[in-house]
């Protein structure tokens, strides 16, 4: 299995095969609530242009320098209709800042990315801070994805057996 930081994409230029241009930068990391990779949030246009994204199914491939797509079609309008969608970075529900509490309350950290699957495409853990002091004597820690993590608002939710792992 192939893992990489999905805070590694944000930033990367989006091409278009067809033409070979530049469509655009991605912003932000979409993921649906079972943690499935959604689509590419990209920089906007202008100010009064809406948010577009790149959805998994018009990807052509995600490359260490750019992401490709087929043609500039493939670029659509973001509606979440549902407020179901998570995103690494924005929006009413992100990954990263959040508090990772186990179900008795002790504080674990928060999450600084989240570590995905390239082939697959889900979420297979979470980057886990400690505090800089910690980060700084023994890195980051893991926190392996598994069906029990509960999303809130501001927290992640974790059983209380949980173990947080070495870096990856």
């Amino acid at each position: 299995m192939r893992m990489r930081k999905a805070r590694d994409l944000v930033g990367l230029p989006v091409v278009d095969l067809e033409q070979g241009e530049h469509v655009g930068e991605v912003r932000d990391v979409l993921f649906t609530p079972e943690g499935t990779f959604h689509s590419f949030l990209l920089e906007r246009g202008g100010l009064l242009s809406t948010a577009r994204i790149l959805s998994r199914s018009s990807l052509h491939a995600v490359g260490e320098d750019a992401i490709t797509t087929p043609d500039r079609a493939s670029i659509e309008e973001y509606r979440d209709e549902v407020g179901l969608i998570r995103s690494l970075i924005e929006g009413d529900i992100h990954f990263i800042g959040k508090d990772v509490l186990t179900q008795s309350g002790t504080l674990l950290g928060s999450v600084e990315d989240v570590y995905m699957d390239e082939e697959m495409h889900t979420i297979v853990g979470y980057e886990i801070s400690e505090g800089f002091l910690m980060d700084l004597r023994q890195g980051r820690k893991v926190l392996p994805a598994h069906p029990e993590i509960m999303m809130g608002t501001h927290t992640l939710i974790v059983p209380d057996d949980t173990e947080l792992t070495e870096a990856l």
